[in-house]
């Protein structure tokens, strides 16, 4: 017999033993909208059989959150050894929980699911017309065990993603965006993790994180490679067998020489285009990327493409050997 079915067949054979209090229409008013909320929340659990043989056994969660105190007291002393020790000072490292041990995730996604379990299973007996004021102060205080216990999983697996994207990246910059979007991911894989196949989160969690983190560098380089985004980067954008030569001593300087010709040469849609993309129109010194500019003509990012390579086209001419080294870019 499920949870749900169980507690739906005590409730109705239990009987009323005292006179409840009548609420006031403010408190009920208030009770309806907290269960339209409690309806509207998504609650993510991964079933487990056991589930429905735990019935009203406390031990999985009270083990839980004993685990939650335990964990809680050797962070803060470790963050205390790592505050008094000079030599790791700035690192870090006492934001991070400890990894845990097997048996430690097994603990906690075990209460997690089954408190989000039942929470779900309470909720479905929730009537927004009539609700329950016992009820939804039960559902509400299992969904915030849930979370805490998310919380401390997030926590224990933070070394984890830094350690990953530390590989991936090549700037203090990069690491800093990967573990950003690690984070991201480690919530999705906490959500996912199906603790009742008996594997360990942290190699789900890593098989996860390398691979959005390798789809996100092949993204990166595809863009770098296809959407230079300075004036050095455009006019130096050449064949792989020409990347060792010198193309331009001033990329800059050949830039605004060449514009100062575009209004005789080019149409004013042409002109804008190059103006924006080398950062040299408006108030902005910064180059923009073909949607950007794009999205501002109402066309396409391939139109612009197009109408960049043809003005550029029209300009050559107009280029100083002396300055550029064309027999290196093929023109």
């Amino acid at each position: 017999m499920s949870v749900c079915s169980a507690r739906r067949r005590e409730s109705k054979a239990k009987p009323s033993s005292s006179r409840r209090r009548v609420a006031s229409p403010a408190e009920l008013q208030a009770l309806r909208i907290a269960a339209e909320e409690l309806l509207q929340t998504e609650i993510r659990f991964i079933y487990a059989s056991e589930f429905e043989e735990l019935e009203e056994d406390s031990e999985p969660v009270t083990a839980a959150m004993q685990l939650l105190e335990e964990l809680q007291l050797s962070t803060a002393e470790v963050s205390r050894a790592v505050c008094e020790n000079s030599s790791d000072a700035g690192t870090g490292l006492s934001a991070c929980d400890p990894l845990l041990t097997f048996s430690q995730e097994q603990t906690l996604f075990r209460a997690m699911n089954l408190l989000r379990y039942r929470a779900n299973c309470l909720r479905s007996r929730l009537d927004p017309a009539a609700p329950s004021a016992e009820l939804i102060p039960e559902i509400r205080r299992m969904l915030e065990q849930s979370e805490q216990i998310r919380g401390q999983l997030v926590r224990s697996n933070l070394r984890l993603v830094a350690s990953i994207a530390r590989k991936f990246s090549t700037s203090v910059q990069d690491v800093e965006e990967f573990s950003s979007d690690g984070s991201m991911i480690l919530l999705g894989a906490i959500d996912r993790f199906d603790y009742s196949r008996r594997f360990r989160f942290s190699t789900y969690a890593t098989h996860s994180i390398q691979r959005h983190f390798f789809r996100a560098w092949k993204v990166r380089q595809r863009r770098r490679q296809r959407f230079p985004v300075t004036s050095a980067e455009i006019l130096t954008e050449v064949p792989e067998e020409y990347s060792e030569q010198p193309i331009c001593a001033d990329p800059q300087a050949v830039v605004k020489e060449l514009l100062q010709q575009a209004p005789d040469v080019l149409d004013p849609r042409e002109h804008q285009i190059l103006l924006h993309r080398f950062g040299l129109g408006g108030a902005s010194t910064d180059a923009r990327t073909l949607r950007e500019i794009a999205a501002d003509l109402g066309v396409s990012k391939e139109r612009v493409r197009q109408l960049q390579l043809k003005a550029l086209e029209k300009l050559r001419p107009f280029l100083n050997p002396a300055q550029f080294n064309l027999e290196a870019v093929g023109v």
